[in-house]
């Protein structure tokens, strides 16, 4: 059933998500919105299929390694594993190459650029249509989008300040296409952004792997104030840096990811994930995680020699008397959407920011 015939149209509170009563602001809305939905289609329907690539046990613990920390030097995990920077690089540009891993990715924690809370769903795939994906994003931005095997197709929307509300009325009209839902709350730090941090996020986000040198000289910024200002940002957990890995280009392994809801909000993180890595590491591969972001719910994105592996791993993780539930989805296709970042943190710099960089951008043009 099209998701817009289940608007109802006899509520003025249902008016945010009313397609008619109320139209995107812009052209510019307008376009990035078909832009969006197209890509998708695009990314959905022509994605050629990569050759896959077998990991050996090495490369496995780089991609480990890269998934806690993706910024993390060639010589560092050379001196963890024992192999030289040389051949870490070359076996990174390898895997990157052949798209086993992706890219190289800068989180954000949203809740500092004004989003408290993530709703992630699940759609019959074959229901994806340009009406949804504007509708869903009257309400949030898309974090992350996954193909899941069985036709599903699903969504991770950062929930935008003042529209927290309007979600229930989205999730309701979905009911005929929603095949899973998960919400939960972002993790509010207690560090206050500055305008120095906001541009230094933005370049990250750009190059996760950016050198602290370049960093400097792209932004204008001392490198020691990069230092200092991007070692607070992590250890109050507003970044991350992981890697996005492609599990259609891995051979021998099945991926999947996990979602593990917590029982206690606020200090049960770092204990059940602590576990997982002493009590389970030698049983699964860690792709990815999202650690930190979320207050009842830890993202893992791991991988297993077979199917009897993964619902081993699952059962075991719920049984922990820490968590509530531990759910288990085979993924086919990820992507990280980011733009949405960017523009969010460009309305929180200061005006004189923007009229710096227009003018910039004004003499690039006339040059």
């Amino acid at each position: 059933m099209h998701a817009a015939s289940q608007y109802g149209r006899n509520s003025s509170s249902d008016s945010v998500l009313e397609k008619k009563s109320e139209p995107l602001s812009s052209n510019e809305d307008t376009t990035r919105e078909l832009t969006i939905y197209n890509n998708i289609l695009l990314f959905f329907n022509s994605q050629q299929r990569l050759e896959k690539v077998s990991l050996d046990g090495t490369d496995l613990k780089i991609l480990n390694l890269l998934a806690k920390n993706g910024r993390l030097s060639y010589r560092s995990i050379g001196l963890t594993i024992g192999l030289t920077t040389k051949s870490v690089k070359s076996r990174v540009d390898r895997m990157l190459a052949a798209k086993v891993i992706d890219r190289f990715l800068t989180r954000l924690n949203p809740s500092v650029i004004g989003y408290k809370e993530t709703c992630a769903v699940a759609l019959r795939k074959n229901e994806l249509n340009q009406d949804l994906i504007e509708r869903i994003h009257l309400v949030g931005d898309i974090q992350y989008q996954f193909e899941v095997m069985g036709g599903v197709i699903g969504f991770d929307i950062a929930i935008k300040e003042g529209t927290e509300e309007k979600i229930e009325l989205l999730l309701s009209s979905l009911k005929p296409v929603l095949l899973g839902v998960i919400r939960s709350r972002n993790r509010e730090v207690s560090q206050k952004l500055t305008e120095t941090d906001y541009i230094l996020i933005k370049q990250l986000i750009k190059n996760p792997r950016m050198e602290i040198r370049d960093i400097a000289a792209a932004t204008a910024i001392s490198p020691k104030t990069v230092r200092r200002r991007l070692d607070k940002m992590i250890r109050n957990h507003v970044l991350e840096f992981s890697i996005q890995p492609n599990p259609d280009a891995m051979k021998g392994y099945i991926v999947f990811f996990l979602d593990v809801k917590v029982k206690d909000k606020s200090h049960q993180h770092q204990k059940v994930l602590q576990r997982i890595y002493e009590e389970l590491h030698e049983h699964f591969m860690l792709l990815s995680s999202n650690m930190s972001n979320q207050e009842d719910s830890i993202g893992l994105l791991l991988g297993s020699e077979d199917a009897i592996g993964i619902e081993s791993i699952r059962s075991r993780i719920e049984s922990f008397e820490e968590v509530e539930q531990a759910r288990a989805f085979l993924p086919i296709r990820l992507t990280s959407p980011q733009e949405w970042i960017l523009r969010a943190i460009d309305r929180k710099l200061p005006e004189s920011t923007w009229k710096k960089k227009k003018k910039k951008k004004k003499k690039e043009f006339s040059e």
